[in-house]
């Protein structure tokens, strides 16, 4: 029996121990409960939800069915078609299908069909959105949920922190630089704690091609050596210590957003999709920010380090208006799920 209030939530990404998507969850858990809205169960991402008799059961029993899109929605992959294939499920039960906070790119017509079974879509930057009208789909533009929460200034910033990137070449040049240039190792992503993260740590920066590029698997594995020591279990405080940077160097999205929420300049190395200056340009950052590796230099570092003028107006208004979009959105949601 259908229960008004009840919610099916696919792709609760906090089975990655990444800060950013557990802020992202934690909001969007938080919005759904505000608008009375209840969760009665979570898919986790990396399993197929398609063939969990658990989750399949709650289907027949929700009023709704939210799929966090994130950063899988991208170059037709499998994963993210497993995560388009909720639309349809739906749809066969007569209930509403909602994909929200999605990054969309580079997908084909499959992907795009699979899109029209959502009674709601929500892109997290314009460039998405695009793609998917183009496709014939109807998206609003609603920022990523880890820019939702307001984070408080610091009195004094100070410091440089660097992060990796999801592209392994861009991660170990990154760390190259944070060494010749000095700075904070600041991981987004953390391991379990013990000699099980230690190795997980470790297997992470090994790809089989690096058989044939020692030189490359060395530095690999001397970066996550030096990520891992830097590592942060909670949240709030990786979110404390980005707050309290002069600048943030970056090749994740989620960091990149950490830093736009707390106010702190930064740089920010492109990734596998366009989320990153996708996000720079609806926040109206500079597109210089945008940097390869090779080209960071202490005198890009001081530059970096000062918001211009129009950049800090422009992500003033984006992220108070990205709040209200996110709350709009969500009482969308629940006008669906009625």
């Amino acid at each position: 029996m259908r229960q008004p209030s009840s919610v099916v939530v696919i792709n609760d990404t906090r089975t990655d121990l990444h800060h950013g998507c557990w802020r992202v969850m934690r909001t969007l858990e938080a919005q759904l409960q505000r608008v009375g809205l209840e969760v009665i169960v979570r898919a986790p991402a990396h399993t197929d939800w398609r063939q969990d008799p658990v989750i399949l059961g709650a289907l027949d029993r929700a009023a709704l069915v939210v799929v966090n899109g994130e950063g899988t929605l991208h170059h037709d992959r499998p994963a993210g078609a497993a995560l388009l294939a909720a639309g349809a499920a739906a749809r066969e039960r007569s209930i509403p299908a909602a994909l929200i906070n999605a990054s969309w790119d580079a997908n084909g017509p499959a992907f795009s069909e699979a899109l029209k079974d959502f009674a709601l879509v929500s892109a997290r930057e314009r460039r998405s959105a695009d793609q998917m009208r183009a496709a014939g789909v109807e998206a609003r533009v609603v920022p990523d949920l880890s820019l939702f929460e307001p984070v408080a200034a610091p009195a004094v910033r100070q410091g440089v922190g660097f992060t990796d990137s999801v592209l392994r070449e861009a991660a170990v040049a990154l760390e190259q630089a944070r060494r010749r240039l000095g700075g904070r190792a600041l991981p987004i992503h953390f391991n379990r704690p013990g000699l099980a993260g230690d190795l997980k740590n470790l297997r992470d920066g090994v790809a089989r091609r690096d058989l044939i590029r020692p030189g490359f698997l060395l530095a690999s594995l001397s970066a996550r050596l030096a990520w891992r020591g830097a590592e942060m279990t909670r949240e709030q405080d990786y979110m404390a210590a980005v707050a309290g940077l002069a600048l943030m160097v970056t090749g994740r999205f989620h960091a990149a957003t950490f830093a736009l929420a707390a106010g702190t300049p930064l740089l920010a190395v492109d990734s596998n999709t366009h989320k990153i200056a996708a996000t720079f340009e609806d926040a109206g950052i500079a597109d210089w920010r945008r940097v390869a590796p090779e080209r960071l230099d202490a005198q890009l570092l001081d530059r970096a380090a000062r918001w211009e003028p129009e950049e800090a107006r422009a992500l003033q208004d984006f992220l108070a208006n990205g709040r209200s979009q996110t709350l709009a959105l969500f009482d969308d949601l629940a006008r669906l799920a009625a």
